[in-house]
């Protein structure tokens, strides 16, 4: 196997990673919130906490990059994404909750823009389209961290014993892997100085925040949505969610195969109206089957906005493909980690069906964004 092939793997496995941290700390929230006696206001300050540290770190790592090269900061991250794990697992209050939270966020963060960058570099290498797959391995990454704690749980395991087995096998996971990551080309990184980003760049961010925004938002939401609207039972609602988290994985690993036979505009149209018109069916309808449908077809939807935008960014010659994925993925994770919060908060003012046509309606304009794409 030759390097490039080396390097593929190494990444995917590092979008592993990546996921299965964030799907442990995604199942251990409610553990969090009960063990420690949080209010819901005080989880939001965490979740903040966790967004802030995120958006912070995401453009430094950006112009790190263009100077050093996404695999020094890839094992920096990761090293430091492993760290902020166990950091969590050991907070016992909410104020030490809130700084792991944050150190948490700023270190994947750093992870998110660094493996992607690397995976950028390592498409150009291998030759044809593995964007779409890698994100795919995230994906399963999440719902495999999410599944093992689910089951450590229910099992009488402790937060701490969970985490602390979780850092272990990530960490000899990284371990294995970062050594075959691939340094890019100095002329490739981008330039010496810094840069903003311009407006070309700032309207794929923002179709960027729209799919990603909806991506978490569904995933949050559509159980609940189930649950309390159609009337479902909780085992019914988690299926709910199953099927959207599964169909969105599949859609990622077929994503390269369709990004290499159709345009990415194309493929960005179908994205957002398939989003539409899944969510759309779930909506209208009120069901158990229609929604079950609807959030299967939205998942398929949701799942290659992020690797064509991604893309896209990465081919930026202006200031570089370290720096340009650090502008989309700043403001597109801005949507990921933003959007349950909000539409929380609208269904607080109007309910639950009227704040998820606010995500359906995303579908529809990332569907009319898609000519951007193009011209990019």
């Amino acid at each position: 196997m030759d390097a490039p092939q080396k390097a593929r793997w190494a990444t995917a496995v590092l979008f592993s990673v990546d996921g299965i941290g964030f799907g442990v700390w995604a199942a251990h929230i409610p553990v969090f919130k009960a063990n420690l006696h949080l209010s819901s206001t005080s989880l939001s300050w965490v979740l903040l906490a966790l967004v802030v540290g995120s958006i912070f770190t995401m453009p430094i790592a950006g112009q790190v990059i263009a100077h050093l090269g996404s695999r020094s900061v890839a094992w920096t991250a990761v090293s430091t994404y492993v760290l902020a794990l166990i950091g969590l697992s050991r907070a016992a209050s909410l104020w030490p909750l809130i700084f792991a939270a944050a150190a948490f966020g700023a270190s994947k963060g750093a992870l998110d823009v660094s493996i992607n960058s690397q995976g950028v570099w390592v498409e150009r290498q291998v030759g044809k389209h593995i964007m779409s797959a890698f994100q795919g391995y995230w994906s399963v990454g999440g719902l495999l961290g999410a599944s093992l704690s689910s089951y450590a749980l229910r099992h009488s395991g402790t937060t701490q014993q969970d985490f602390l087995r979780t850092a272990i096998v990530l960490a000899l996971c990284a371990l294995a892997a970062s050594p075959f990551l691939l340094r890019e080309e100095p002329h490739i990184t981008g330039k010496s100085h810094f840069q903003l980003p311009d407006a070309a760049l700032l309207r794929l961010a923002g179709i960027a925040f729209l799919g990603l925004f909806a991506e978490g938002a569904m995933a949050d939401w559509d159980g609940v949505y189930l649950n309390t609207s159609v009337g479902v039972s909780l085992a019914q609602a988690a299926i709910g969610y199953a099927a959207f988290s599964i169909s969105m994985a599949a859609g990622r690993f077929v994503g390269d195969w369709l990004i290499a036979r159709f345009s990415p505009r194309t493929i960005l149209r179908y994205c957002g109206l398939l989003l539409f018109g899944g969510l759309g069916l779930a909506l209208l309808f009120n069901g158990w089957w229609s929604g079950l449908l609807g959030f299967i077809l939205a998942g398929l939807g949701v799942a290659n906005i992020v690797p064509v935008i991604w893309g896209a960014a990465g081919r930026n010659r202006v200031i570089g493909a370290g720096p340009a994925l650090a502008t989309v993925t700043t403001v597109g994770y801005f949507g990921f980690l933003a959007g349950p919060p909000i539409i929380g908060a609208v269904t607080t003012v109007l309910n639950i069906r009227l704040a998820l046509i606010i995500v359906a309606l995303f579908g529809l304009a990332i569907a009319a964004s898609s000519r951007i794409v193009a011209a990019e």
